[in-house]
């Protein structure tokens, strides 16, 4: 036994694995790390088959809980978020209200003036009611050109020419073209038809210089003989205003004349534009000329619309694009007057 023991001490010494030594390996079998992440890996495999088997078993259940950790997900996120007020009834309401205002004083704008606005492609007739705001603009850009023409220490007679022809320079001289074709249909003997066909002529003949001459004359003797500023911006914007807020009741009230033009294009107005458009016209004359001014211009407008409106009817049977720039042009003159006889 005492032999025995040495040996092992012997054996013990010898063995490289207690001497801190590296044993050898059979490289045919696999080490014990290997071992290890080789178990792992087929753990983790196991499990994600088992989860892949499980969704297909139950691919409800993992709708829902994917469903779940999205709604969490969003939940944290809106949380974080200040929350939103939901929009006013009042607001939207008046957001439209605005957004269609706006459109039909480009429509007319885009029609009536020379000015680059992008002009939306509706009817004129749905945009009746913004003819008024049109007719103010006009007259107060051919205020201003009085006012210039004054500061340039020019006359007031010089001051009145500068001032209309400010206002048909930037209409294009589209009602003043109406105004000299019904001239010389009235001038011209015939039917109807040869009525019509002259005032679809291009050319302008004796009547409508004219016209266009006798109402230029009218324009500016009101306007140098108003003089006074305040009267002067009281007297061109009403005129500019009633003129056109007068349109859509003749656009209304009368038939047309032929089955083909501009006023055919433009469409019959519904009611509540003409009545928008004749109040909207009543309420600025108002607050530009007070409440007598208003009552006895609007009055004077409608009047002498309605007879230019009748004459045509009795000649042409309705009215056409001409018609309505004839309306607009005597119905001007009309105010001016009116302002000149109460000033």
């Amino acid at each position: 036994m005492t032999q025995d023991r040495p040996q092992d001490d012997d054996q013990k010494g010898q063995d490289p694995a207690l001497e801190g030594e590296p044993a050898e390996q059979d490289p045919g079998q696999p080490s014990a790390e290997t071992a290890v992440s080789a178990s792992h890996i087929d753990r983790t495999g196991a499990a994600v088959e088992a989860d892949a088997t499980a969704t297909e078993s139950h691919p409800a259940a993992h709708d829902t809980a994917t469903g779940n950790e999205s709604a969490t997900a969003e939940a944290g996120r809106t949380a974080s978020e200040p929350p939103r007020k939901p929009a006013s009834p009042t607001a939207s309401a008046y957001d439209r209200f605005a957004r269609f205002w706006w459109r039909d004083l480009l429509a007319a704008l885009g029609f009536f003036t020379r000015l680059p606005v992008r002009a939306p492609a509706i009817p004129l007739s749905e945009a009746v009611r913004a003819f008024p705001l049109v007719g103010a603009l006009v007259g107060l850009i051919g205020l201003l050109a009085y006012i210039f023409a004054l500061r340039l220490g020019l006359s007031v007679l010089l001051a009145a020419v500068l001032a209309v022809t400010a206002t048909a320079v930037l209409t294009g001289a589209l009602h003043e073209d109406g105004l000299a074709d019904l001239a010389d249909m009235l001038g011209v003997r015939g039917d109807r038809e040869r009525k019509l066909a002259v005032m679809r002529d291009s050319t302008i003949g004796s009547y409508g210089v004219l016209a266009l001459v006798i109402a230029t004359l009218f324009k500016v003797g009101a306007i140098a003989d108003l003089a006074v500023l305040p009267q002067v911006a009281s007297a061109m914007i009403s005129a500019h205003v009633l003129s056109r807020a007068v349109l859509p009741v003749a656009m209304r009230s009368l038939p047309l004349a032929r089955p083909n033009g501009l006023a055919v294009h433009a469409g019959k107005p519904p009611a509540d534009s003409m009545y928008w458009a004749l109040g909207l016209g009543v309420v600025i004359v108002l607050l530009v000329g007070g409440p007598g001014a208003a009552i006895v211009a609007t009055v004077s407008a409608l009047v002498t619309a309605f007879l230019v409106a009748k004459l045509a009817q009795r000649h042409i049977g309705g009215y056409t694009g001409d018609v309505l720039g004839a309306i607009q042009q005597v119905v001007e003159v009309a105010v001016l007057i009116n302002f000149v006889t109460f000033s």
